[in-house]
């Protein structure tokens, strides 16, 4: 097969002789080879890092939550507000949430004292026969029984791991607000400690079950017991809740049925009885972070591959300055100046295909093998190059499609091809007659 003559000689100064002009041929593809993967690896880590957390979110956090608008704190009749989801098809589930101090008895494993541990937890009073209709908490239990009683918990893995607790373990709860409701401040600032008018108690429970979330955070500080236990010890009437969760059949598209729940809690009333709060809004910030994080990475590794450009013109111009006399001669046997610019386009394009292809598989290789390379970086570094408590996941994320890597491409390819048209207009430009004198 005859290629096009601008197509042939471009292929053949590209082609390695051993000279110094092949090396920065070789050096000017391994600029959009880089550029390419650290592209492709950045953008797909960051889509993973969103993918990943909103899943998590949607696992363990039911997609909307029914809250008491003013006056209190706790919907007194939960079971209503249940009924009115549950009638315009929204599963759902009431809840009780608060902070609370977890105290456990650690054994010491060097032989000395058993030691009281303190740590500040979050407290879900759950009905274990609704909750796994709007959370993912019963599929995520790794081991023991979902359904607990009363005196019995459900913590994550994170969390038993640190304290070495085990099905059967036993842990005691305290209410922070139990404990300071004698502790008040005088109006001159000063501070009064009355004598309580009852024993306090703290909860004890024994972990019934242990599960896995995948999110650091909840694993570490989530801990879940029966609803009339946390109400029993956060000083709450029974029955009541904090809010009521629910479960929509299309999370991505909840406007016209949060419409149609405030209208039907709130009616026409001026003040709201109650609050309906999405997923999206508990963690608009949160998501909105990524995003914008996302795409100021994606903008600081395109200039990656503008630097890339500039080898790539660099080693374009060499190729013109050694190959003067032969574009002399080509213009000199009526070789139009359009065919001598493109000679030098194929070869910017031609650069920027092969460093495309190469970065796209360095790109897709590392990405395949990712969590051992961050293992392998943690074990040169002496510390987690990925911690679970700082990116709140317990690995490495990574999430690309075929129009990413079609956009990436066209991206590469139009700055390789752009980086080569000064070259191709300055060669176009030489004067037959001087580029036959030159010596060099």
């Amino acid at each position: 097969m005859h290629l096009p003559l601008d197509l042939f000689l471009a292929l053949r100064y590209l082609r390695p002789k051993r000279t110094f002009v092949s090396l920065i041929t070789l050096l000017s593809i391994l600029g959009p080879t880089l550029g390419v993967a650290i592209l492709l690896i950045v953008n797909s880590i960051m889509a993973g890092f969103g993918r990943d957390i909103q899943e998590n979110i949607m696992n363990w956090q039911a997609p909307l939550h029914v809250f008491p608008a003013m006056g209190s704190n706790t919907i007194q009749d939960p079971g209503k507000i249940k009924d009115i989801l549950e009638a315009n098809g929204v599963k759902a589930s009431p809840l009780i949430q608060d902070s609370a101090l977890i105290q456990i008895r650690f054994k010491s494993h060097l032989g000395g004292k058993d030691e009281n541990v303190i740590q500040p937890k979050v407290i879900y009073g759950i009905d274990p026969e609704t909750e796994y209709h709007v959370t993912g908490v019963k599929d995520a239990l790794l081991y023991g029984n979902f359904d607990i009683e009363e005196g019995e918990a459900l913590v994550g893995d994170r969390f038993a791991r640190s304290m070495g607790l085990t099905i059967g373990t036993t842990i005691l709860i305290h209410s922070p607000a139990r404990l300071t409701q004698n502790v008040k401040w005088e109006k001159d600032g000063q501070v009064k400690i009355e004598q309580p008018d009852e024993v306090y108690f703290p909860e004890q429970v024994k972990i019934a079950g242990i599960f896995s979330m995948g999110f650091a955070d909840f694993d570490e500080n989530v801990i879940f017991v029966r609803r009339d236990q946390a109400a029993d010890l956060l000083g709450l009437d029974w029955g009541s809740a904090t809010s009521v969760q629910g479960k929509v059949a299309s999370p991505m598209q909840m406007d016209a049925i949060v419409a149609k729940l405030n209208e039907q809690l709130n009616g026409n009333s001026f003040f709201n009885m109650y609050r309906i709060v999405t997923w999206k809004e508990r963690n608009q910030m949160l998501f909105g972070t990524l995003q914008v994080e996302q795409k100021l990475m994606a903008f600081l590794m395109t200039f990656i591959l503008l630097v890339a450009s500039f080898s790539i013109a660099a080693t374009l111009i060499t190729v013109v300055v050694q190959k003067t006399r032969e574009i002399g001669t080509l213009k000199a046997v009526g070789i139009s100046s359009w065919m001598v610019a493109r000679i030098f386009i194929f070869q910017g394009a031609i650069i920027g295909f092969i460093g495309t292809t190469l970065g796209i598989v360095l790109g897709l290789t590392v990405l395949h093998y990712r969590d051992g390379i961050a293992a392998i970086l943690s074990a040169i570094l002496g510390h987690d190059v990925f911690p679970a408590e700082l990116y709140h996941l317990n690995r490495l994320p990574a999430l690309w499609t075929a129009s990413d890597l079609v956009s990436v491409s066209i991206l590469s390819m139009l700055v390789c091809i752009s980086s080569a048209l000064v070259p191709a207009l300055f060669a176009s430009a030489l004067p037959p007659a001087k580029s036959l004198q030159d010596n060099n």
